[in-house]
This record gives structure tokens, sequence and C-alpha cells, in this order.
């Protein structure tokens, strides 16, 4: 589980399971407590990936309620093979 505050511009960096064949992958997050969801398009190269450790950086700018609960889900764009699956919380504590 990840943690971000409910508000401003924040990140997080997530390993995935493989590396998509393309740079452009999707991030979709499912608010639990309001059933919305929501998509994030991302764009990293392999080599952008690697800089930072492996990890694939996604920023946040949408606003949440304290306590809401977002599931993730990590998808190259366009495909439907899972790269990583996570759940955020959101607090400002």
């Amino acid at each position: 589980m990840r943690i971000i505050t409910t508000s401003g511009t924040r990140s997080i960096n997530l390993v995935l399971r493989e590396l998509a064949a393309s740079t452009d992958y999707d991030v979709i997050l499912t608010n639990e407590s309001t059933k919305v969801v929501s998509t994030i398009q991302v764009t990293a190269t392999e080599s952008a990936i690697d800089a930072n450790l492996r990890q694939l950086n996604i920023p946040f700018t949408e606003d949440y309620n304290e306590g809401d609960e977002i599931a993730l889900k990590v998808i190259e764009t366009g495909g439907s093979v899972i790269l990583h699956r996570n759940k955020i919380l959101v607090t400002d504590e």
C-alpha cells in the first residue's frame, strides 16, 4: 500500500513486473469510496525507468478526500496485461 496526501503535486514510484513494449503506460485508478474510475497516462522510456532505480514514476494532480482508498493498476496503453497492482491510502496525517 502507498500513501499520498489529499492535494498538491505528488508522485509515487512503482516497480513493474515487466516493462511495456512501448513507452506508454495507463494507470487506472478506482476510488473505492466513490467508485469513480480515472486514468493517468504516463510516458517513460526504458532508460528513464532504469535511471529511477527501475521504477515507473506516477504523478498525481487530482485532489482526493481524507481517507479515500484507491485501487491502482498499471497496464501498457492499449494492452490488458497488468504490470503492477497496488492500493493507495489518501491522508494528510
